[in-house]
């Protein structure tokens, strides 16, 4: 944790950082290892998340709240799945060994009701996107800078994932209010 501490400038920053590092550290390992399936690139994950977080302090209000959950969350399942993309890359595995489910996320942090269920039948790349933008009240550009995609990719991902959700509504007979 000094590591980190040495990088934040403000007594109040390194305050709050540290109550954010000890409340979910542990969500967030067991968050990028669902989707890594191995405990050290995970650890690996939970660090770089951990070093985006510091990059986005500002956009973190309280500690324990649903919101600040779900933004680090977001943040190392991003982060996981860069690490995944990478590893698949570079060792050309069977898609058959590195498949992962995002089974028990907490989706009740971000929205209420039946789209609750439908959030998580979308890809993660669709979710946190979304997550971002009306759970949270994200603009494309901090989306673009949280994630560190182009804010085209934003809008495309937030497009993308609209329609799909919408598709997944009317399939499940939930309707928009």
């Amino acid at each position: 944790m000094l590591l980190y501490l040495s990088l934040i400038d403000s007594e109040e920053d390194k305050s709050k950082f540290e109550r954010l590092y000890l409340a979910y550290k542990q969500q967030m390992y067991y968050a990028a290892n669902r989707i890594l399936k191995d405990s050290h690139l995970a650890e690996d994950a939970v660090h770089q998340a951990f070093l985006r977080i510091i990059d986005n302090l500002e956009k973190i209000n309280e500690n324990e709240c649903h919101k600040t959950k779900g933004f680090v969350v977001i943040i190392v399942e991003h982060v996981a799945i860069d690490f995944y993309n990478r590893r698949k890359k570079e060792n050309a595995v069977s898609w058959e060994e590195n498949e992962y489910v995002l089974e028990d996320m907490e989706k009740k942090d971000f929205t209420k009701g039946g789209i609750e269920a439908l959030l998580l039948e979308l890809p993660v790349n669709y979710s946190s996107v979304l997550r971002l933008k009306y759970a949270h009240g994200y603009e494309n550009q901090e989306i673009a800078k949280i994630l560190r995609i182009t804010e085209e990719n934003v809008r495309q991902r937030i497009l993308r994932g609209r329609k799909f959700l919408e598709k997944l509504m009317s399939e499940g007979g939930i309707r928009e209010v």
